[in-house]
């Protein structure tokens, strides 16, 4: 079995080196997603000594609270450098496969649990993620990591190293801020650890931001927009931000006055039109769910589309077969879900695409392999 486990990680490692190397180096190449360009200037300002800190130039305004800091380390670690960033996070996504391995082990025979593995390995879109410069791959590493040490055989060292990495993956991505705690209480771990976790590493940031901005600002001054993003007069369920090109009054405020006016507005809109809003709901939960990219961007690209279509549809009929077997306790399956439970609560309720499930997946490769007949052996 150990030497189908390492074929599996090589194949997972060498997948995602392929693709991570072919991709262009110009950073005009990063103008497709613009969420990139600021990654990369974050990462790059803090390398060089200016500070956790970039350009918006919707505004032409320094902003040093948009983004947490979690992703921007790892870039600057990486010297700033694309292809540098790239294969770390081919490395990085890989080791998920081998947590997915261990997760599984909790409940699954070796067998189940290399085919997890498995699908992990030759999942396309955490392949594809593995290319951007983007926070999914670090978090999906990071939760994937933090539930499998979660789940072992409880010790006060795997405990604290658990709640250590679930703890920092917030500073990844700040919607999992409940997470971590979230996970523990399924998990029967004493969660006011993990929550106590939480406001540890983040303390740091808030301070931070508190003598920068004269704010605790404890997760990111993005909350407002993002909010808008997903509740205003032409939200199709989709993000699109065009809308701030119709707002020139948000260019006379810094940028804790812009999250707050914006995250006024979209409660405004939510009070005036509740029903458009449970619409709005419904169709970014669709967005978050689909087995292929609804963007224009992506959607329209043929191959995207199959191998969406190939991948998923199999993934999520497995998930539900598993689901009705009996290879996975209750509350490990409850606990294997609870991450696309949460993601689905947080995207329903700001902004949605199939991204955002991808943290997800992993824990679903388990769900799937409990359902099927392996050939031990």
């Amino acid at each position: 079995m150990n030497l189908r486990l390492g074929i599996v990680l090589l194949l997972a490692l060498t997948l995602r080196l392929v693709w991570a190397l072919s991709q262009s180096t110009d950073p005009a190449s990063l103008n497709a997603l613009p969420d990139q360009k600021e990654y990369l200037q974050l990462g790059r300002n803090l390398l060089a000594g200016r500070g956790l800190q970039f350009t918006d130039s919707r505004f032409a305004q320094q902003v040093w609270a948009y983004r947490t800091p979690g992703y921007p380390l790892l870039i600057a670690a990486c010297g700033g450098h694309l292809r540098v960033i790239r294969v770390v996070q081919a490395m990085l996504d890989a080791s998920t496969v081998l947590a997915v391995y261990l997760l599984a082990g909790k409940w699954l025979p070796a067998g189940h649990s290399l085919f997890a593995a498995t699908l992990a390995a030759v999942n396309p879109f955490l392949i594809y993620f593995t290319g951007l410069i983007l926070t999914e791959t670090l978090f999906i590493a990071m939760l994937a990591w933090g539930l499998a040490l979660m789940v072992q055989r409880i010790s006060p060292t795997r405990s604290f190293v658990s709640a250590a990495i679930l703890a920092l993956a917030v500073l990844v991505r700040p919607s999992a801020l409940l997470l971590p705690a979230f996970l523990a209480v399924v998990a029967k771990r004493r969660w006011i650890i993990y929550f106590g976790a939480t406001l540890i590493v983040l303390f740091p940031w808030a301070l931070r931001n508190h003598f920068r901005l004269h704010e605790w600002i404890w997760t990111s001054t993005n909350s407002g927009i993002t909010q808008y993003d997903g509740f205003n007069p032409v939200a199709t369920g989709a993000s699109d931000q065009s809308f701030v090109r119709d707002m020139p009054q948000l260019s006379q405020m810094d940028e804790i006055q812009r999250s707050r006016y914006l995250n006024n507005l979209a409660g405004q809109f939510i009070r005036g039109h509740p029903w458009t809003c449970v619409k709005l709901t419904l169709l970014k939960i669709g967005r978050l769910w689909s087995p292929i990219p609804l963007s224009s961007q992506f959607g329209s690209r043929p191959l995207y589309v199959a191998a969406g279509l190939i991948y998923t549809v199999p993934l999520f009929l497995l998930c539900l077969n598993g689901l009705s077997g009996l290879g996975i306790s209750r509350r490990g399956r409850v606990l294997l879900l609870l991450p696309a439970l949460y993601l689905t609560v947080v995207h329903g309720l700001s902004v949605s695409s199939l991204r955002y499930r991808l943290p997800a997946e992993p824990m679903l490769a388990v769900v799937a392999a409990s359902g099927v007949r392996v050939k031990h052996g």
